[in-house]
This record gives structure tokens, C-alpha cells and sequence, in this order.
């Protein structure tokens, strides 16, 4: 993962720039930004696969907050090194000795600053990080209320509908749709837009992680997350939901040859009974290239890996290594394009052993 990495031992801190914590003049459920949500939501927008669920809205902020003292627990334990290695227990606060409830809360604004750092905090409301320059780490979101149409993480600046600004990290923390009612939850993605993400637990939400308006400049490294517990609601045929565990739906790289994405070592499981699968990519809302899918374990209904070319090309994409649980609809679906560039060593996952390397998966 690029960049200097802290694992979460040490004092949790929180440092916010300016801002009142208003989020005035933001259309975070109109206009433009509910139009994002409305397709993410709608099957229609997805072509011939069934799409994930439309994300949440931030809620209001509040004053800014003090600095405070929140030292990792006892029980920290090694982070895992393969998808198959991880359990609720190595990866979010649980692997540091941390919970949700244990941690004081954040007061700050919604709407975060760029050169914000918020450590050691349980977050109440959804987040708008499209200023960019901004590391979430050691704290759990966990909101009370959210609005169909948008992320409860964010990085889209949905009033000019620009990609972060800056780098987004956020790392060994929680989203956790639990205080959410079972509609909201459904139709609520956990983030959605361009950052790094590393060791991070999300569960209780209809999708978990969507590379989404990543505009054409930032690198990004999904690495060592666990998204899992998706619940879905009503007829996905008609006005239901789709989930997703992890989508890619645009990662623009002719500015930027060298760009990449690199989704490493996750655990993805994707069973809400209503899947499009546990990792998804296709170019619904823009190109996509310089993928690299390596290290995951896939789980769950629908397709475990699935790669669409909808209305846009996509080039440079490869799987390997990875461990695919073969239930649903199959381990693997392939529609439009040329297919994966590579695909190497990709297994179903053996039973009963998360080490075990099954069959092999043979290139859709």
C-alpha cells in the first residue's frame, strides 16, 4: 500500500481544519447526486447484471472536536495476508482491542477539511471527504439515519460531481450499518468513490465498497478489508435491491498510464439473497483500467467475479491467485470485452480450510 502506514498502536488524535460543520448547499439528495444513487439502485442500470445498492446521506456535523487520548487495546493481533486468512477478529477495531462503543465521539463536521486526520472516534453520521487530503483511521462509523441516493462514505463532490481533490485513506476502522432500519441499511453502500481502504470491517449494508467517479489521476489500493453481512429489501426485479460486496464502475487511466488499482487480499461475501456478487467490475459509468485482483477470497451468491463491458472498454485487467466459493450463480461471469488480460491461478476455495486450494477456475 502506498505510503507510510500506521497500524494503529500508539495515542488516537484528532486534527480538524476549518469548517462549521454545516453542510449547507449540498444537494445530498437531489439533482445530480440522487440521479448517481437512483441507478446504482435501479437493475436497469447495470446492463444485463443486477446492480448494487444506491448509497446514504451524511448527516449534519456538529462543533469541532478536542484532541483526546485512546490508546489501542492489549489484544492487537497481526493483520491477515490473504483473503482467505481473514476473520471479524484480525481485521477493523476487534484486531486492535477496539469497539465502536469504547471509543468518545466525534463532534466535527460532516463535511470533512482537506488536511484532516480523525483517529480513535465513533462517527454518528455519514461523511463527505471530496475535500481529499484526508485519513480516517481507529474509528467506527456507524450512523443513525441516512438518505437513499448516497454513500455514507463519500468522496464525490456532488455539486460540481469531482473525484476527491487529494488522497483519501481509511484504514483499521468500522462501518457498520446496524443502527440503521432494514430499508435504509439495504440501500446503503458503505463507500463509494476513490481512496485507499485497508483493514477495514463493513457489514449490515446492502453493498460494501464502489470505485466510482474516480476521476483520472489518484491511485487506489483496496487491501485487507472484510465487507460482509449485506442485507437487501424487496423485489430486486422491480423496485428491490442489488448487492454488491465490491464494485469498480469507472478507473479512467489515459492521463495517467501508470495508474492503478490494486484490490489485494480481501475477504468479499456477498449473500443479501438478492447478488450481484461479491466483486464487480464493469464499465457502467466510465473506462477502466490497470486492475489488479489478487489475494481475495470471493463468497456468497450471484457470481463471486464478475467483469462486464457495458458501455465503455476496459483494458489491463487480471485476476490472480484469488479463491472463489462457487455457490450462487457460479464463481466467475464474463460479458462484453475481451476478457481478463490475466488470469492465473484463481481456485474454487476448499471447505472447511480457509488455506485449501480447490479446483481450478477456468477463465470465463
Amino acid at each position: 500500500m502506498a505510503g507510510a502506514d500506521r497500524t494503529g498502536t500508539g495515542d488516537a488524535h484528532v486534527e480538524v481544519g476549518g469548517g462549521d460543520g454545516a453542510l449547507r448547499g449540498r444537494p445530498w439528495a437531489s439533482g445530480a447526486a440522487l440521479m448517481v444513487g437512483l441507478c446504482l439502485m435501479a437493475s436497469g442500470c447495470t446492463g444485463s447484471a443486477p446492480g448494487p445498492a444506491a448509497g446514504s446521506s451524511p448527516a449534519s456535523g456538529s462543533s469541532r472536536p478536542s484532541a483526546v487520548s485512546q490508546s489501542a487495546g492489549a489484544s492487537s493481533v497481526a493483520a491477515p495476508t490473504s483473503g482467505w486468512a481473514i476473520t471479524q477478529a484480525n481485521v477493523g477495531l476487534k484486531r486492535l482491542g477496539l469497539n465502536c462503543t469504547s471509543l468518545p465521539a466525534y463532534r466535527g463536521p460532516s463535511t470533512v477539511p482537506a488536511g484532516t486526520t480523525i483517529a480513535g472516534r465513533l462517527i454518528s453520521t455519514g461523511l463527505d471527504l471530496s475535500a481529499g487530503s484526508i485519513t480516517i483511521e481507529r474509528s467506527c462509523i456507524r450512523p443513525t439515519k441516512a438518505a437513499p441516493g448516497m454513500p455514507i462514505v463519500g468522496t464525490t463532490n456532488y455539486n460540481s460531481m469531482r473525484p476527491a481533490a487529494g488522497r483519501v485513506i481509511i484504514r483499521d476502522s468500522e462501518i457498520d450499518g446496524t443502527l440503521l432500519d432494514a430499508r435504509t441499511a439495504a440501500q446503503a453502500t458503505g463507500f463509494i468513490g476513490v481512496a485507499d481502504l485497508a483493514r477495514n470491517y463493513i457489514h449490515r449494508l446492502g453493498s460494501g465498497i464502489g470505485i466510482m467517479n474516480a476521476g483520472s489521476e489518484l491511485d487506489s489500493v483496496i487491501e485487507q478489508n472484510y465487507v460482509t453481512g449485506l442485507v437487501a429489501e424487496g423485489d430486486p426485479a422491480k423496485d428491490g435491491t442489488h448487492s454488491d460486496a465490491f464494485t469498480v464502475r469507472d478507473f479512467d487511466v489515459s492521463k495517467r498510464g501508470d495508474r492503478t488499482l490494486i484490490v489485494r487480499n480481501n475477504r468479499f461475501d456477498c449473500d443479501s439473497g438478492s447478488d450481484t456478487g461479491a466483486l464487480f467490475i464493469q464499465t457502467y459509468s466510465g473506462r477502466i483500467g490497470n486492475v489488479l485482483v489478487e489475494g481475495n477470497l470471493l463468497e456468497g451468491g450471484g457470481y463471486q467475479l464478475g467483469l462486464n463491458g457495458a458501455n465503455y472498454p476496459y483494458s489491463n485487467v487480471r485476476a490472480l491467485n484469488n479463491r472463489l466459493s462457487g455457490t450462487g450463480w457460479g464463481p466467475a461471469y464474463l460479458q462484453g470485452g475481451k476478457g481478463w488480460t490475466r488470469w492465473e491461478n484463481n481456485h474454487l476455495h476448499g471447505d472447511g480450510d480457509v488455506r485449501a486450494q480447490g479446483a481450478a477456475v477456468n477463465h470465463p
